[in-house]
């Protein structure tokens, strides 16, 4: 199990959504976003959750994202937002296709999307926000 592995079946598991078809996806929370639909993901928060005589299991959540331009065309914004619910869809289904990713985790949980209009760098973009948590059980090691 480790952390980079981790992170490395995420790239894998979203580079692989063909429904919206992404641009690209990004290990980090972008400044600007030169083609659209982009997805972005990264480290949102950690806990240590568990404790054991030995060890200590932790809970960390990425956000995932996807960025859809806004664009004034009003049709072109009805198909954003059959966009973003097929993304939000998709990334859910990915995930939960490999839940200990590639035996990189314990256990994984997708949470909750959110939809949101978010402002990067000159411009607005449609958003899907969902937030994965990966847990690793025996994450630190307690030396007595």
């Amino acid at each position: 199990m480790t952390r980079s592995g981790s992170l490395d079946r995420i790239d894998a598991l979203l580079s692989g959504i063909t429904d919206p078809a992404f641009t690209a996806v990004i290990r980090a929370e972008p400044l600007a976003i030169s083609g659209t639909p982009v997805l972005a993901y990264w480290m949102q928060s950690r806990s240590n959750d568990w404790r054991t005589l030995n060890n200590i299991g932790s809970i960390t959540t990425v956000l995932i994202r996807g960025y859809f331009r806004l664009v004034e065309s009003t049709n072109v914004r009805e198909s954003v937002e059959a966009d973003l619910w097929d993304a939000a869809f998709q990334i859910d289904t990915v995930l939960r296709s490999d839940a200990n990713l590639a035996d990189n985790c314990t256990d994984s949980n997708v949470g909750s999307a959110t939809f949101s209009t978010e402002p990067v760098g000159n411009a607005l973009y449609r958003a899907v926000s969902v937030p994965f948590e990966i847990m690793i059980y025996e994450d630190v090691s307690i030396t007595p």
